[in-house]
C-alpha cells in the first residue's frame, strides 16, 4: 500500500504524463521545480539542459496525442529521504520508444516537484 507521501509524487509524476499527452505546457510546468534541469540520451548524443528546454519545446512543436496513443508511465520505486525522494520509472510508447527514466523529487510549499529528469531510451 502506498504511503500518502508516493500517491503525492506519483500525482506529480502523472502531471508531467498527462502534460505531455495533452500538450498542456502549464500541467507539465505544474509538475517541475523551477529550476529543474533533465539529462539523457536524445538522438545518440547527450541532451544536458535546464527543464525550460522542454517546455519551449512542448509550447512551439507539442501537439495534443502526439506522444503517442498507448503513452504510459509505470512508477516502478519509490524512495524518500525527508523531503527528498527518487522514483524509478518506466516510460513506454513515448514517441513510440521506451525509456527508463529516474526523477529527483523535493517537497516544497507546493508540494512534490520533480528536479531532474535523466533518461536513457531502451528496446
Amino acid at each position: 500500500m502506498r504511503t500518502a507521501d508516493e500517491s503525492l509524487i506519483n500525482d506529480t509524476i502523472d502531471r508531467y504524463v498527462e502534460g505531455m499527452r495533452t500538450a498542456d505546457v502549464m500541467l507539465l510546468r505544474s509538475a517541475f521545480h523551477e529550476h529543474a534541469n533533465m539529462f539523457g540520451d536524445f538522438g545518440g548524443e547527450l541532451m544536458a539542459a535546464p527543464i525550460a528546454a522542454l517546455f519551449d519545446w512542448a509550447a512551439e512543436d507539442l501537439r495534443p496525442g502526439a506522444s503517442g496513443a498507448g503513452h504510459r508511465v509505470d512508477v516502478e520505486d519509490v524512495e524518500i529521504a525527508g523531503d527528498v525522494a527518487l522514483a524509478r520509472v518506466h516510460e513506454r510508447d513515448f514517441f513510440g520508444g521506451d525509456a527508463r527514466e529516474f526523477f529527483t523529487l523535493v517537497r516544497t510549499g507546493d508540494g512534490w516537484r520533480i528536479t531532474c529528469k535523466s533518461w536513457a531510451t531502451v528496446s
